[in-house]
């Protein structure tokens, strides 16, 4: 508040100064003026002169006594009484144009820019940016306001000075000359703006017009003088990103990635109150290259302030200019142009600088999310930088797919619970919800509007698809599913479960899992597609190796020499200490990058022959030119297949990596496809703002955790029939009698009659249509 009394109190002070000074001489002069005037009425007339013949007789000019009325108004209305009993239209509404011109100056100085200045201290008291001066927290947001501002600014700026300038010149003239501060501001109008003085005026008059004039001649130098070096300095520091940041509990993304449009889009759709809406960007490249790239991404920013710098993730120096001890969030994502170790050892080095700062390390009061390409990483990360990092890796998604490539709509659902649109991850205490001291086989009957997951005990660890005779506890927490919540709707506590589970055990009997078509121990032929060093063509293979029988054969068609290819088998059984047992890699075609797309090629392969299909996306090409990639070689492999066997069914695997790849493919007719990369973004979205979602996915995606599956409704009935109509509740008793298993979801048919998938339906205990078609959606134990 030192800094607000040297700037706020002069301010403040000169213009009640200004005003009192004016009212009293106002006072003064009104008095002096009506006792002239009474002494002028009484005093007798003078004799009349003795007349001589050198001259005529003079009289005394009698006196003019001004009205009452027009002494008042005088001062107020700057003209003479005379004018203001012609009643002149103009003249009143100069007048009122003046008072408001001078009453808005007058507001700016004592209300307007100290308020200004006061909720500023304050917000950067809340802040409490530590290292930080609120000088530099001034200097900081007053240069991002001209910056972003632009002309607009400039004219703010200007018009500031010009009525601060008339508004104290107004009432110094008032003051001093004891008239109307309206016809003070007019003429400090007139004198600011032509610089010219009337010879003909008082000394006084002239005095306060050369002051004027030589106040707005200095003003206007000054600030075209101000402006021009501040825009050309400010270019200059803007284009190479050197100026400090000065925020609190803002977020910092190191590095720009290809994922950083999906990520960025997605904090900007979330609605949780703990969401920063200021994100810092420093990445290697200049800071106009930065926001460069990110204009043509056409990223949708929403009500995101993004504030870019160009510096290095791993040096400390770079790390203070974006806020990173003081922000509230760190994310590291990966960047899929580098090899896979190049990626990790950038990370690692990032979060040794971090770690080495200060006595906690940075940020201060905040963790780090970071994106892991190497599951072998992962804890090893984790251990580096205990306590504020948390790591997520994708080594998950390879299994996802070969699941979703079997079982088709899995992508779609493992879409639907990461991010901010639709159902998210929350957690619930479980005293205010009722369940303390039951079963986490009983818990889902006492969430009617949610789907309970797991547990967060009181150490913090995460319980996902705990043991059904878990019992809560007074200091855990029950993670569900849940609509996105604004006013807590979702999570109520009940008087009752909305379902007697042991009444309906009781009724049905005890059931067991059996999964009638486990498709386990299969023996079949695979093609995978555009197989890159980056991509997911090793994670498909291991998934594979687990999932099928011995004699299983994998083809791969790529850009890469079969020596290269048969390398990065070889580096990543090595990576993951194990070797490939159930499926070999069998032929490699290969071609040049350019051919990928060629029909010949894509004829040399028995494309009827294979199972299961995978075609990647290979992002080193940039998205829009690998998703053309993509779409043109199923556009011919459909081609091919059509004439070889018109009766098969091409259901591929296909990742892309825009929005436009998935329009385009269904007009195809495949459906089946997967973005890896907006689906790691959003998950790193989800993590960033809250490190529940990390406990959940961490879980979900690593290779040891629990997996989500599609499974028929018969596998849990035991000597049950399958019944026609059946409500979510009962299905879920169904699944938590038979196995260890949480369900989550269900197929539907929409108005045309096409398969959707529905994660948490809200009517839990409302009956449906079922056939032997529908599926439903669970996280089971690998």
């Amino acid at each position: 508040m030192k800094f607000g009394g040297a700037l706020a109190a002069p301010a403040l002070n000169m213009v009640r100064l200004l005003l009192a000074a004016y009212l009293c001489t106002q006072a003064f002069g009104l008095v002096a003026r009506e006792e002239s005037a009474l002494a002028l009425e009484k005093a007798p007339l003078p004799a009349p002169a003795v007349a001589t013949p050198q001259a005529a007789p003079t009289y005394a000019p009698a006196p003019v006594v001004t009205p009452f009325s027009a002494k008042i108004l005088r001062p107020i209305l700057g003209e003479t009484a005379s004018q203001y009993g012609q009643h002149q239209w103009w003249v009143v509404v100069r007048t009122i144009i003046g008072w408001i011109v001078l009453a808005y100056g007058v507001w700016m100085w004592t209300w307007w820019l100290p308020s200004l200045y006061f909720r500023m201290h304050e917000d950067f008291l809340k802040e409490d940016i530590e290292g930080r001066s609120f000088q530099q927290y001034l200097t900081y947001h007053f240069n991002y306001w001209m910056t972003s501002g632009g002309i607009g600014a400039m004219f703010k700026l200007l018009g500031i000075g010009i009525l601060t300038l008339l508004t104290i010149g107004a009432f110094i003239y008032a003051i001093l000359m004891q008239d109307s501060p309206v016809r003070g501001l007019w003429l400090c109008t007139v004198w600011a703006s032509a610089a010219s003085v009337d010879p003909a005026v008082t000394a006084m008059e002239g005095g306060v017009g050369m002051l004027l004039t030589f106040g707005g001649l200095v003003l206007l130098a000054v600030l075209l003088t101000t402006i021009s070096d501040f825009f050309a300095a400010q270019q200059k520091k803007s284009n190479e990103g050197r100026d400090p940041i000065v925020e609190g509990g803002h977020l910092v993304l190191l590095g720009l990635s290809s994922q950083t449009k999906d990520f960025l889009e997605e904090l900007a759709i979330c609605e949780a109150n703990s969401a920063p809406k200021t994100i810092a960007i420093l990445d290697t490249m200049p800071k106009s290259e930065i926001e460069e790239e990110i204009k043509r991404q056409n990223t949708n920013t929403g009500d995101l302030k993004i504030v870019c710098r160009g510096g290095l993730p791993s040096s400390a120096e770079d790390l203070w200019k974006v806020g990173a001890d003081v922000c509230s969030r760190i994310v590291i994502l990966d960047e899929p142009s580098l090899p896979r170790d190049e990626a990790d050892s950038i990370a690692f080095g990032t979060l040794l600088t971090l770690r080495g700062q200060g006595k906690t390390g940075w940020p201060n009061n905040g963790h780090i999310s970071v994106q892991c390409c190497l599951g072998k990483n992962v804890g090893f990360m984790n251990e580096l930088y205990p306590g504020k990092t948390f790591v997520l890796s994708g080594e998950r998604l390879g299994r996802l797919m070969v699941q979703s490539a079997r079982d088709q709509g899995l992508c779609p659902i493992f879409n639907a619970i990461i991010g901010f649109e639709g159902d998210e991850f929350y957690a619930a205490k479980a005293f205010d919800i009722g369940v303390v001291g039951r079963t986490f086989q009983e818990v889902p009957f006492w969430c009617e509007k949610t789907v309970p997951i797991g547990i967060r005990d009181a150490s913090g660890a995460y319980i996902i698809n705990p043991e059904k005779s878990y019992k809560v506890k007074m200091d855990d927490e029950v993670i569900v599913l849940a609509e996105v919540l604004s006013d807590d709707d979702a999570i109520q506590r009940m008087s009752e479960p909305m379902m007697d589970f042991q009444a309906w055990r009781n009724k049905y009997g005890a059931s067991t899992f059996v999964e009638a078509d486990p498709n386990d121990n299969e023996k079949v032929q695979v093609l995978i597609c555009n197989f890159t060093e980056r991509g997911y063509g090793c994670a498909i293979l291991f998934a594979l190796d687990e999932m099928v029988a011995p004699g299983s054969v994998c083809d791969i068609f790529c850009s890469l020499t079969e020596e290269d290819a048969r390398a990065i088998v070889s580096n990543a059984e090595e990576e993951q200490d194990r070797t490939l047992k159930n499926i070999e890699v069998r032929r490699i075609y290969t071609t040049a990058q350019h051919q990928m797309t060629a029909q010949h090629k894509l004829n040399m392969m028995p494309l009827q022959d294979y199972d299961f299909h995978f075609i990647l996306a290979d992002s080193a090409l940039g998205f829009q030119k690998a998703d053309e990639q993509t779409v043109a070689i199923i556009l011919q492999m459909k081609m091919l297949l059509k004439a070889r066997a018109p009766d098969l069914e091409f259901n591929p695997l296909v990742e892309i990596c825009t929005r436009n790849a998935h329009e385009q493919l269904g007009l195809l007719g495949i459906e089946n496809t997967i973005n890896t990369i907006s689906m790691m973004s959003r998950a790193m979205a989800l993590v960033a703002i809250d490190t529940l979602a990390h406990g959940v996915l961490s879980d979900l995606l690593s290779a040891t955790g629990n997996n989500m599956d599609i499974m028929t409704l018969g596998d849990y009935l035991g000597q049950q029939r399958l019944p026609s109509q059946i409500s979510f509740a009962e299905i879920t008793a169904m699944v938590n009698r038979a196995a260890q298993q949480v369900v989550i979801g269900w197929s539907e048919r929409d108005s045309d009659g096409n398969k959707v998938w529905v994660v948490n339906p809200k009517e839990k205990l409302q009956p449906r249509v079922w056939t032997e078609e529908d599926r439903i959606v669970v996280i089971k134990d690998v």
